[in-house]
Parts: C-alpha cells; structure tokens; sequence
C-alpha cells in the first residue's frame, strides 16, 4: 500500500482548523468504523472476515470481527486485502430500513462536523440499499428525511447525488436516474456513475444520463480512475462528450491531455480530485503524478475531496489539503477551498459569497 508521511504536525493541524466544503464523498464510505460497529453490537449481528483475500488465497484462523479496531483494519485494507464490494457490504448492510437509513445520515453528518464540514455532496447508490424490501424512492426519501434531521441537529448540510452503480443493466440505471429525478426538488442535486470502472464503461449509460439533460439535476461522472491511460482517457472523453458531465470524478491523466482540459475549462466542468484515494489504491505512485497545480493554472476547477476516507488510513479531507499544501503551498489550498465552494451545486449565490466571507476568502 502507497502511504503518506504526515511529519508536520503544527501544519496538519492548520489543516483540521479549516472550514470546508465537499463535493466527493460516498455516504457509506465515510461511515466511521465506531458507528458501524455500534449497530451491528445493538442488532446483536457477527461481523466476519471473508473466507478469500483478493488475490484468491484463503482467511486462515478465526474470521470473526471482535472489535470495532478489527473492523476498522479490515476496512483499510480496501484493495489491498479485500475486494470493494465484500468491504462496502459492511455499511451498506446498516442501512436496509427507513430507522437505520436515518440513523446512519445523522452519523455520516456527526463525522462531518467533527471535520470542520459544513456542507457536503454527499453520494450512494440507493440500488445497494434495496435488500430488505425498501424501494429506491424510499431509501432516496429517508435519506433526504436523515440529512434534514442533521441539518437541524449537526448543522451539517448534505445535498445527495444520487449514484448509479455500474453493473446494472440500462434498464435500470433508468429507473435510477427516475428516481433522482423525483427528489430533485426536495434536495437532491445530481447523479453519478460509480463504482468498479473497468467493464463498464460510461457509453452504457448514456440514455440513462439523457434523462437529466433538459432537468436542473447536475451530472458527474467516475471516469479515468482504475484504467490504464488510453482506457481511462476515452471514458472521460465520453463522460465529458455524450454523458454532458457538469463534474468529474479522478480524472488521473487528464493532465497529459490538452484538448481534455480545455473543454474542461470551457465548459466549466469541476474536477472531482481525490488525492489520498488515488494513491492508497495504487492508482498513482505518487500524488504529484496528478499535476494538479498545472491543471489549476490551465483553468481546471479543481476541487479536492476525500471519497471514502473510512476506507483507508488518513484519508480525512485534511489529510489531502495537507499532502497537496505541503506539495503546492497554500495558496493552493486556499484555491481549491474556494472552487469547491463556487462549483457546489446544492449552495445558492448568496450562501456561497457568505460561506467565503465566513472563511476569510
């Protein structure tokens, strides 16, 4: 696994005073392991290891999870050890029902606030979230009821975008982006293509985003995340083409590729960056690879994030304003800080000029 060191402690502290916005996070990946643990020792349910590592080879010894450290440990070794969905079942399986669901939004925006968070474009696939009987209006609806109740207790402010989970079928990543479209006047502000990238690219997709084109719902896509190059360049390529992408999630190489950023720039689409994710992964070797501060001085709106940070150690959004702060300064930080909030789609005018005052920007 690829590791940060965070030597600098007065400034990683700078970083954990700062207040700040989000626009990449997943709700299920941000869950912290105490939280999750709580619920399964209340529901009185065994958590476990699987029976294989990713590469195949077999869990030997006693597979149980006895503590919420060894849940935490087994979270962090995403793609390392285990494989993205054995790991992500263990939050989404905490939120089946409508008082789990809610439960679990108050706990998403109580780590929130304890990061200095004070609005987030919060992301899931309600698809994941359909085993015990909800449907996905339902879970999109609880949901939005979970983030109000926050709103009020945490005075956190979460605007879900709604994600479809690559490996369904047309139909119904449809019936999907449907139900998006139903809650887009009760808070939700967009809709995503997530999860394991390779097999399926965006062009899968494409009547599904149609849906949204001639609707106030933004669209974001993952694109050029887990790919080799010339893979991950034609899906950034389509995303930015035919899916009409307003944000974009990774975007590795897209600093190698001229043409890409100018539409980028030209058509004012965010980069969704997720430096720590990128890196624990092993998608990059190091996050200077990303070229961030040239896509900056190219007109990129570049926006930093912190994507699952329960996943993976250090993975707080201070985490990733420290390792690009300590790369570019900060007045780099201070230039991302300020694109996520100017490209946040769930803000009006008037809240984001007030938030930058509040912040000193």
């Amino acid at each position: 696994m690829n590791k940060l060191h965070f030597d600098d402690e007065s400034y990683l502290s700078a970083m954990q005073r700062r207040t700040n916005v989000l626009n990449h996070i997943h709700w299920d990946g941000s869950i912290p392991a105490d939280d999750l643990w709580r619920f399964y020792q209340d529901n009185r349910k065994k958590l476990f290891l699987l029976e294989k590592y990713i590469d195949g080879t077999r869990v030997e010894g006693d597979r149980e999870i006895k503590s919420a450290d060894e849940l935490r440990s087994f979270q962090t070794n995403l793609f390392t050890k285990y494989d993205i969905v054995s790991v992500f079942s263990i939050p989404v399986g905490a939120m089946q029902t409508e008082e789990d669901i809610k439960a679990m939004a108050v706990a998403h925006c109580r780590y929130l606030r304890s990061q200095r968070t004070v609005y987030a474009e919060s992301r899931f696939a309600p698809w994941y979230h359909t085993q015990q009987g909800l449907s996905i209006d339902q879970v999109i609806g609880y949901a939005l009821e979970g983030f109000s109740q926050s709103w009020e207790e945490e005075g956190v402010k979460v605007k879900p975008i709604i994600c479809i989970n690559r490996e369904v079928d047309s139909e119904e990543a449809k019936k999907i982006v449907r139900a998006a479209l139903n809650f887009s006047e009760r808070g939700v502000v967009g809709i995503d293509l997530a999860c394991y990238e390779p097999p399926f690219p965006p062009e899968k997709f494409k009547e599904a985003y149609a849906l949204t084109f001639d609707s106030p719902l933004k669209r974001t896509v993952h694109a050029d995340e887990m790919c080799p190059e010339e893979e991950g360049i034609r899906n950034l390529t389509t995303a930015i083409d035919d899916l009409r992408a307003d944000g974009i999630s990774h975007a590795i190489h897209l600093w190698k590729h001229p043409k890409l950023i100018e539409k980028m720039r030209e058509k004012e689409i965010r980069l969704e960056s997720n430096p720590i994710s990128n890196l624990t992964c092993s998608f990059i070797r190091d996050i200077a690879e990303l070229h961030l501060d040239l896509l900056i001085k190219q007109g990129v709106k570049v926006t930093i994030n912190s994507d699952d940070p329960a996943m993976w150690s250090n993975g707080d959004l201070a985490h990733n304003l420290y390792a690009v702060g300590k790369l570019y300064g900060n007045n780099f930080v201070d230039m991302v800080i300020r694109n996520g909030v100017e490209t946040a789609w769930g803000l009006a005018e008037d809240e984001k000029k007030q938030f930058l005052e509040n912040i000193g920007m």
